[in-house]
């Protein structure tokens, strides 16, 4: 299990003398920030459950690891011995709480996209469609192989959909997300995309692959690793407006014509429609949670009352179709017009309403938070 090291709790402890933070995950490196240490505690042989020694990175005889405001060894030291230094204590902080009691500034995440291990089910995400429709109807923007031959990256682009959806606003997010992962991420170097391969079996999409996924409002991003020297890397770019303006224009792809006829009768008004509203915090990350089952009401009320910096409230109507309605994310807050493009919900008084009630919402909360209307500033 990994730690996400700027929300979750640590154990407080003291290591030679200096204030730490403990835990048993996994701490990735690459997340930890600019002037911050990280090292793993070991065991030994003979007593495998007791700290013995300080690392820098230890696959093995690992006990948990600490993270430090202050460096705690010599570069050169490949390990440092720990006797009776290290103390546990009751006290549980997180990063935050840390640095408030210590008197320091707290670090922000350093990171603007957030990596997490694919599904099995995202699988196809990962690797051209045969299909032209299906790739018009996934919005792909086009794809990049990659390799480390000599030591550096080389890559080169490759087009889809006629390179109509390859937009200068897309070619500034996609510069950014590659430069960001290029510093702390699996694009570092060949050495770098390993360690993330076998540091997330469970986004395995095929032999020697593994899949990750990144995503913003309005793109996503498909990266495949590989653990094999002699094959390529490759990051699959789709345009999310493009698929939910797809949504309400053209059949889902893998839908039977059954379910397709069902998505053409949501947007029908002779015929009664079902609603669940649901709630995303922590979007687009490993740490993501997905409430759902709720009335419109209950769903304000946790959309509201949740402190997360990344949320979203929406509907899923029919069981078949869904479409957020309200949104925060990168310190924004706004009601989307999704739902007015969308053949299956643009003629619905409901969402209208629900819309409406969202606007009010965001109009009666304090002026000085930052919102927009529509996803404009």
């Amino acid at each position: 299990m990994r730690c996400n090291i700027y929300k979750d709790q640590f154990q407080s402890a003291e290591l030679f003398g200096k204030p730490v933070l403990y835990t048993e995950k996994q701490i990735q490196r690459e997340d930890v920030p600019e002037g911050w240490y990280c090292y793993d505690l070991t065991g030994t042989d003979r007593e495998p459950d007791k700290p013995a020694a300080l690392e820098d990175r230890m696959p093995w005889n690992r006990i948990g690891s600490v993270l430090s405001p202050v460096s705690l060894k010599r570069k050169t030291t490949l390990a440092r011995q720990i006797k009776n230094s290290f103390h546990l204590h009751e006290e549980l902080l997180d990063l935050a709480g840390f640095c408030e009691k210590n008197r320091m500034s707290c670090p922000q995440d350093p990171r603007k996209f957030i990596l997490r291990p694919a599904s099995h089910e995202e699988a196809g995400l990962f690797y051209s469609q045969m299909d032209r429709e299906e790739d018009t109807a996934a919005a792909t923007v086009g794809h990049l192989r990659m390799d480390f031959g000599g030591g550096r990256l080389h890559h080169s682009w490759w087009p889809h959909n006629d390179d109509r959806f390859n937009t200068p606003e897309f070619k500034a997010v996609f510069q950014e997300f590659v430069d960001e992962l290029r510093i702390r991420g699996p694009l570092q170097n060949d050495a770098a995309m390993r360690r993330w391969c076998y540091g997330y079996p469970e986004g395995e999409i095929g032999r020697d692959h593994v899949g990750f996924v990144a995503e913003t409002e309005d793109y996503r991003f498909c990266l495949r690793c590989t653990t094999d020297r002699s094959d390529h890397s490759y990051i699959y770019c789709y345009d999310l407006n493009q698929q939910r303006m797809a949504m309400g224009q053209t059949p889902q792809m893998g839908l039977t014509e059954q379910g397709q006829q069902r998505l053409k009768d949501t947007a029908d008004p002779r015929f009664p429609h079902s609603y669940n509203w649901y709630v995303m915090e922590s979007c687009n990350t490993a740490y993501a949670a997905f409430t759902d089952g709720l009335s419109l009401e209950d769903a304000i009320q946790r959309y509201a009352a949740s402190e997360n910096e990344s949320k979203r409230l929406g509907v899923t109507k029919d069981d078949i179709a869904a479409v957020d309605l309200l949104i925060r994310h990168d310190g924004r807050e706004w009601v989307s017009e999704d739902w007015t493009k969308s053949e299956s919900f643009a003629q619905d008084s409901t969402i209208a309403d629900a819309a409406a009630k969202m606007r009010q919402l965001l109009e009666d909360q304090a002026p000085n938070q930052s919102m927009t209307m529509g996803g404009m500033t």
